[in-house]
This record gives C-alpha cells, sequence and structure tokens, in this order.
C-alpha cells in the first residue's frame, strides 16, 4: 500500500485539497484527452463516431486515480497507466506527448484555483469596503519603525489594505486569461497533425476554455513562472494585513479585537490565530514559488527535473495561498473597533486629511467588484 504524504491543513483549504487531490488531477488529464480526441476529429482526421467513443471513455473516470499518479516514478509518465485503465481506443492521446496532458491539466485546475482565491479576494475587498467607508473618519495613530508618529485615520489604513486587494482581483482575473494550452507532441511541433495542426491546437482551447499559444511553450516557461509569482504576490499581502491586525490587536496597542485562538498554559491569553495562519502560509507560499523560480532551466526539448518540480510546486503555491487568503477572510469578519483606544492613542478627535485618496479606493472597489468576469466553463 502507498503512503501518501500530507501536510498541516492549515496550510491549504477544504476547496483546494479537494482540487489538488489524486482525483482531480486524473479528471484534468482526461479532460485533456476527451478534448484532443473530439479536437482532432473536429479537424477531419479521425471519424466522429470513433472519437466520441474515445471521449466517452476518458468522461466515465477511473476506479484508483492514486494508482495513475504513483505509476509516474515507475514508467515516466502518468499516461500509460491512465490508457490502460480507461481503454479509449486508438484516438486516446492521439499526436500528443505526457507534457502536452500535463501542461494542460496543471493550466485547468489552475483556472479554478485562481477563481477560489478570487472568491476570498471579492469577500475581503466587500469586509474592507464597508470598513473604510465606517472609519473613514476615525483618529488612529500612525506608527513607523513600530515607534508613534502622526495621527492618520483607521478608514485610510483599511483603505491601503484594500487597494492591495483590489489589485490582487485584476491580477488573478488576468492570470486567468492567460491559462494556456499545451500541444505539440513529441518535440513541440505538432508534426503528427500535419497542416491541420492549426486547427487542432484552437479546437482543443475552445473545448477547454484555455488560450492557444502561437507556439508549444514547453520549455519556455516564463508563464507559469508569472502565474505563481502572482498568486505569491496576493499572499505576500495577506500576510502583511496579518501583521497589521496582529499588531493593533497586540496587547500594548489593543485598538482592534479578532477570533483569538487559546493558549495552553495560559488560558486568559488570546491569540490573533488567524493573522498567525496567514503569515505562515504565505511565508510557505514563497518557498513554493521559490521552488519553481530556482528550478534548472528546461533544456532543449524536454527537462531533466525541472518540469517534474512544478508537479508539486505550483499546488503547493496554490494552497498556501489559499490558506492565507482565507484566514485573512475569516480574521477580518471578526474583526472589531476600538474606537476609544484608537482615539486616545492618536491624541485628536478629527482629522482632515487622506479622504479623496479613500474615495479613490472606496469607488474602484464598486467597479472592480460590479465587473466580474462570468464563471470560466
Amino acid at each position: 500500500m502507498t503512503v501518501r504524504p500530507s501536510f498541516d491543513p492549515g496550510f491549504s483549504t477544504d476547496a483546494l485539497t479537494t482540487l489538488y487531490a489524486p482525483r482531480s488531477r486524473v479528471d484534468a488529464l482526461l479532460r485533456f484527452e476527451e478534448a484532443l480526441a473530439l479536437a482532432v476529429a473536429d479537424a477531419g482526421l479521425a471519424p466522429g463516431d470513433e472519437a466520441e467513443a474515445t471521449a466517452a471513455a476518458c468522461r466515465g473516470g477511473v476506479d484508483d486515480p492514486e494508482r495513475i499518479l504513483d505509476s509516474t516514478w515507475e514508467t515516466g509518465t502518468p499516461v500509460i497507466a491512465l490508457r490502460a485503465a480507461v481503454e479509449a481506443g486508438p484516438w486516446f492521446h492521439h499526436g500528443a506527448t505526457t507534457q502536452d496532458a500535463i501542461d494542460t491539466a496543471q493550466m485547468i485546475l489552475a483556472g479554478a484555483a485562481l477563481e477560489i482565491l478570487e472568491g476570498h479576494l471579492s469577500a475581503m475587498a466587500e469586509r474592507l469596503r464597508d470598513l473604510t467607508r465606517e472609519h473613514s473618519h476615525q483618529p488612529q495613530m500612525g506608527r513607523t519603525f513600530l515607534q508613534d508618529a502622526r495621527p492618520t485615520t483607521f478608514g485610510f489604513r483599511t483603505a491601503t489594505w484594500l487597494d492591495a486587494v483590489l489589485d490582487h482581483i485584476v491580477d488573478v482575473r488576468y492570470q486567468r486569461t492567460r491559462l494556456v494550452v499545451q500541444l505539440g507532441g513529441p518535440v513541440g511541433t505538432g508534426d503528427a497533425y500535419g497542416e491541420r495542426g492549426r486547427a487542432v491546437i484552437d479546437t482543443l482551447a475552445q473545448r477547454l476554455g484555455l488560450r492557444a499559444p502561437d507556439v508549444s511553450w514547453h520549455t519556455n516557461r516564463s508563464g507559469l513562472l508569472a502565474l505563481a509569482q502572482a498568486v505569491e504576490r496576493m499572499a505576500r499581502t495577506m500576510a502583511k494585513i496579518g501583521s497589521d491586525v496582529a499588531l493593533l490587536a497586540s496587547s500594548p496597542i489593543a485598538e482592534v479585537a479578532v477570533r483569538s485562538g487559546g493558549s495552553s498554559s495560559m488560558p486568559e491569553k488570546k491569540n490573533p490565530i488567524d493573522s498567525v495562519r496567514a503569515v505562515a502560509a504565505a511565508s510557505a507560499c514563497a518557498g513554493a514559488a521559490a521552488m519553481l523560480t530556482t528550478a534548472p532551466p528546461h533544456q532543449l526539448d524536454r527537462a531533466v527535473g525541472g518540469w517534474h518540480v512544478e508537479w508539486v510546486a505550483l499546488p503547493l503555491v496554490f494552497q498556501t495561498a489559499g490558506a492565507a487568503a482565507e484566514a485573512m477572510e475569516q480574521c477580518l469578519d471578526s474583526l472589531e473597533v476600538d474606537a476609544e483606544a484608537m482615539g486616545s492613542h492618536a491624541g485628536t478627535n478629527s482629522l482632515e486629511a487622506g479622504f479623496s485618496q479613500i474615495d479613490r479606493v472606496l469607488a474602484a472597489c464598486d467597479e472592480t467588484l460590479a465587473h466580474r468576469p462570468q464563471r470560466p466553463r
């Protein structure tokens, strides 16, 4: 029996753990194979009834997805075991290679993961919008280098958090438009499809809701790295907001209160557990992203190891980022403001500064949330 590794559930979410579970990963491979068989038929390279039989076999799934994935490190590819499991006929994987299937499956899963992240970010934006409106005139001491500086307002502070969250919503939406199908065959040329190769790629992309590339990206990983870096930047913002909230909730300041965790030795202690989780998960996300950015370049027409590390690193980037986002969503939902404490520390009852900036951020929030793209198919 194969013993699968696991990690602390605080570094993922239920939705993302399910998304990157063996069944979902194998289902993504099968979605590629189903769409490929139909695209080949659409291009006139396969009989329609035979291609549909292959597609139907793929839609039927497999009984043991774990075994399919385990076979990767016995044969070098999960496709051999997958082909045998689905008994899909001659048009299964036609003209493709393993990297086509895995890279496209990664993009399919990334699209779903980005949608999950956008859900967390949108919920945070709505909460921060409400906090900003409610506390736009609430005096609060500004602190630089962790020392008292000049008064600001709590609404101005939450507006800066909101502005960053809105940037990430826009970035996540952009990254979803950049997810690209991969289909090049053994060395990227797509020679099995001859002059109809472009039609096969375009139809495959359309069926999967992905973008069709101009040329195979099997050794050009810049797009995948940009995707991971965008997600990691989002996680870093979660850590920044989490750190700020933890400081504002700390005993010497105590200007906000949030959902607290307990202490095994000090029952009276209130620890900002969601901030702790966000900071830790964001740190793990940075490490997972570094696995990609520091991996060896992809040599010639298929990488030795540099491609394979992506199989574990990219899911970890999404899972840890999702954990950071979920933690901050929960933290902000529970946040309560102590206006009296803020006012006493600021030493003023009114402040006339930063309001035009707050208004611009609130307007941007309303516009961003009002133009949510349709859920991808």
